[in-house]
């Protein structure tokens, strides 16, 4: 059996099928990122960890499975490699902005920066996650704003 194929049984042993076909190419993602090595962008760029990986992913599906089973939109962000190692998550849209830094250091934090826009300007909230669950209600209010017009 594959890798992808045991993610898959995994996944779907833990969600229903079709919404296990909506993450498993966002997990995928994430683990191709544990493949890159140092100088990756040509411009300095360091590795990404395995931990680093793990933790994204694991944050990735408790958001993704919460949000499914309280019915909610699953909106999936942008996944990229920082040039540190990091991995990065950015949801944008027109009324806010989410995006969180899984660090490539020894406590494995997790960063983010929450950007609210008004017809008078934007605010901006950073901090740490110290849990999942933080970063799942960062995600709601992600969510929230995003629909208001």
């Amino acid at each position: 059996m594959s890798q992808i194929e045991t993610l898959k049984a995994r996944l779907t042993s833990a969600l229903p099928e079709h919404e296990a076909e909506a993450i498993i190419p966002h997990i995928i993602k994430i683990g191709q990122l544990s493949k890159l090595h140092d100088d990756w962008d040509s411009y300095g760029g360091k590795a990404v960890s395995l931990d680093v990986c793990k933790k994204a992913a694991k944050f990735l599906y408790i958001f993704f499975k919460e949000l499914s089973v309280e019915g909610d939109v699953v909106y999936m962000p942008f996944i990229a490699p920082g040039n540190d190692g990091s991995i990065v998550f950015e949801w944008r849209a027109k009324k806010a902005e989410l995006i969180v830094v899984f660090r490539n250091n020894a406590e494995l934090e997790v960063e983010y920066l929450t950007i609210h826009k008004t017809d008078v300007g934007e605010s901006e909230k950073e901090g740490k996650f110290e849990t999942a669950t933080a970063f799942v209600q960062a995600v709601k209010w992600f969510s929230m704003n995003m629909d208001q017009a």
